[in-house]
């Protein structure tokens, strides 16, 4: 009972709009009260939003390659340089995919792939100068910091040169994947080759300082603990107080048995009362 007064306390400290620090959220993901914690997620987001509607946008996600250079065990998408079913997405068959959106009322596209060991910065500038040829009007919200990380690798430049550079040829935000659990503990475990979390802070970081705005994403349910994706949490306000440029979070839950490899050692079906995405709004 004790426990429960307490988990109602913080609630109304959230709802009063001061904010909660990190063991202050784990107290409520911890608590298994779904319908207290909805219901103070919502009269937050009615006093941040107390329009009578929520907006949306039309877009689509298009995937130019799924050859990658890192090892994710939790990826189906994925395939090796060496691996017969690696793709390039032909430059027709994307700029199509574009006009179908267009023709549907889409105004952006979502576009992400892997980590090519091949193609240089200007292949990425010439597809984005291609893209707004065509479609000058289409928002490209287009590649993960992981791949940003990559490119700077691949053509040896600054970090800041090369955001520079894809903004002149068109790109419009960066959309938050391959975040993951930004915990290098749990980074370390799931996938090899790819961005750290300071780094993957980094590229939105410096892409918040050239203008840019961007999103976030967690992947939440496989090896990280219930402390883990509070960090997680945490480490985005922070830079979210630092830039303000984020526009949105995203918290996908890990489907067990949707990867190639199969469930992993700690793969389970995470339970709704541990649903992350109430704790989001509630940290502030």
């Amino acid at each position: 009972m004790i426990a429960q007064l307490k988990i109602h306390d913080l609630l109304d400290k959230a709802v009063a709009g001061e904010r909660l620090d990190p063991s202050e959220g784990l107290q409520l993901l911890e608590s298994n009260d779904l319908s207290a914690l909805g219901r103070a997620a919502d009269e937050i987001t009615r006093r941040l939003h107390p329009e009578s509607y929520r907006t949306y946008n039309i877009d689509r996600n298009i995937n130019y390659t799924n050859i990658c250079t890192a090892v994710c065990d939790f990826c189906a998408f994925y395939r090796s340089p060496k691996s017969s079913e690696g793709y390039v997405l032909d430059r027709k068959v994307l700029l199509e995919k574009i006009q179908e959106t267009v023709e549907l009322g889409g105004d952006q596209i979502l576009l992400q792939g892997g980590l090519h060991p091949e193609f240089k910065l200007e292949w990425y500038e010439e597809l984005l100068q291609d893209i707004k040829r065509h479609f000058p009007d289409v928002n490209i919200h287009g590649f993960s910091p992981p791949e940003i990380h990559h490119f700077t690798k691949i053509a040896k430049l600054p970090l800041e040169e090369v955001l520079q550079r894809l903004q002149a040829a068109g790109l419009g935000s960066l959309p938050g994947g391959g975040a993951e659990i930004l915990v290098d503990r749990v980074r370390d475990e799931i996938t090899r080759g790819k961005v750290n979390s300071t780094d993957w802070l980094n590229v939105s970081r410096v892409w918040h300082r050239l203008g840019g705005r961007s999103s976030a994403t967690m992947m939440f349910g496989h090896v990280e603990t219930l402390a883990e994706r509070i960090e997680h949490l945490d480490r985005l306000r922070q830079l979210q107080d630092e830039t303000g440029r984020f526009f949105g979070v995203y918290l996908l839950d890990f489907s067990v048995g949707a990867h190639r490899n199969g469930p992993g050692p700690h793969g389970r079906v995470v339970r709704v009362f541990e649903d992350p995405r109430r704790i989001e709004a509630l940290l502030g």
